[in-house]
């Protein structure tokens, strides 16, 4: 893949370039498998914390982690004026950005040749598009895949790999889980949803109650939970170029049970509007919905509008499998960095026990294996479900301009929700559709 084609596709998707991108920046990267020999590399990484590190770093945040005047914000800033102070000679500059911004920020920034050393991104594959246009930096530079692998989840590790490489860092993780109605499960006898089959069978007698049955964020973030349960990646990346696999049998069975959800009338009305959270929890708690589909931080939500609602949160149902998809944010080195293993070793130090207090004012959990998740937890023990969720959580396909991807499923997903189309019909053209998206991305 020519990054020249790579930088004119995300053109077109409405992603600010500058002149900088027409270069063949980093074009070696492609090659990289992280097999090669890093000895001198993991020597680097085992010295994470050392004094001997020292230097100028500048990391740019969501404005909220960087707000001295909150308590995330001070909490933030505390560990890393406690970085400079153990790494004698290191200065840390700290810049905000909205989080709808962050990513444009510091592309443009990027491809000018300049832009922050670190970056945190949504999980959501951003670092993918910032990887194929050269502006990230290889983590092979500077630790060992087997190294990455033994100290982060699966999932939001993943999330950052492209063409055999990783390049982000997971900070914190999350992943979908099944909100519910206790009060009105109780009132039907209902049992909470295990699988395919009893979330079906609740939905029907909901319905029949009168009652709604699913919200969840206008998106596809939810609905992949499906495809993995049944064994489909939507899109296969595991070869030189993806292949579109959301029309084999597996995936063909998944979209049937989505769609006949829909058809029933297992979405509530409001989902048509859902396209912010705020309409998703707002749903829940004035008791429109009896189930939510969504990560942990509904809960805060949900309790600010409805304190007094008696709710539950369950696992994801299973089919063939179990599994949920991933969110959370990871940590990303600028392939334009003067010393990018300062940075690594910054990055290190945020995601130890040491940087663990600024995950619990926000009650975030994070990606690493060794996470006390009892202590992170504590008083907050109806949140345990989803850490118990996060050996099978899985990434959105790691391809690239997966926001493209995101809005293509959630357009077919309207089309029947709206019975502008039948499941086989929205099907057909949303394969299509992807095919063209995967082809004209990947020459």
């Amino acid at each position: 893949m020519k990054r020249r084609k790579v930088i004119a596709i995300l053109t077109a998707a409405a992603m600010v370039l500058g002149t900088a991108a027409c270069g063949d920046s980093g074009g070696s990267q492609e090659d990289k498998t992280g097999e090669k020999d890093t000895s001198e590399k993991k020597e680097s990484s085992q010295e994470t914390g050392s004094k001997e590190q020292s230097g100028e770093i500048t990391l740019l945040m969501t404005n909220d982690w960087v707000d001295e005047s909150t308590d995330l914000g001070t909490e933030f800033t505390k560990t890393i004026r406690q970085y400079e102070e153990e790494h004698p000679g290191t200065k840390i500059t700290l810049q905000g950005a909205s989080q709808q911004d962050i990513k444009e920020s510091f592309q443009t920034a990027a491809l000018a040749g300049g832009g922050a050393d670190v970056v945190i991104m949504d999980n959501s594959g951003h670092a993918i598009d910032l990887a194929a246009m050269g502006l990230l930096y290889p983590l092979s530079d500077l630790t060992s895949a087997e190294e990455l692998v033994s100290q982060y989840q699966e999932g939001p590790l993943n999330s950052g790999k492209f063409q055999g490489e990783y390049y982000s860092v997971p900070w914190y993780m999350d992943c979908c889980g099944l909100y519910y109605n206790k009060e009105r499960l109780d009132e039907l006898g209902l049992a909470v949803p295990t699988n395919w089959d009893e979330l079906s069978a609740a939905l029907e007698k909901v319905k029949e109650a009168g009652y709604g049955g699913i919200i969840t964020y206008q998106s596809a973030y939810a609905f992949y939970s499906f495809f993995y349960q049944n064994e489909c990646p939507v899109i296969d990346t595991s070869g030189e170029t993806p292949s579109v696999v959301i029309d084999n049998e597996q995936g063909t069975e998944a979209w049937n049970y989505i769609c006949d959800m829909i058809t029933k009338g297992g979405l509530v009305e409001s989902f048509k509007e859902a396209t912010t959270w705020d309409k998703v929890y707002e749903s829940f708690a004035n008791g429109e919905a009896t189930f939510l589909l969504g990560g942990d931080w509904c809960a805060t939500g949900v309790d600010e509008i409805n304190p007094d609602l008696d709710y539950g949160i369950a696992t994801m149902v299973g089919g063939k499998t179990q599994a949920t998809v991933l969110g959370g944010w990871t940590w990303n080195i600028n392939a334009n960095s003067k010393n990018p293993e300062l940075a690594y070793d910054l990055i290190q130090y945020i995601n130890s026990e040491k940087g663990d207090p600024i995950l619990d004012v926000e009650g975030k959990i994070s990606a690493r294996k060794d996470f006390d998740y009892g202590k992170a937890l504590e008083g907050k023990e109806r949140l345990k479900v989803f850490t118990d969720e996060f050996p099978y959580t899985c990434a959105r396909p790691a391809v690239i301009n997966e926001k493209a991807i995101d809005e293509l499923i959630t357009n077919a997903i309207l089309e029947v929700d709206y019975g502008k189309a039948t499941a086989e019909e929205a099907l057909g053209s949303l394969t299509q559709k992807l095919n063209e998206n995967i082809a004209s991305n990947y020459k």
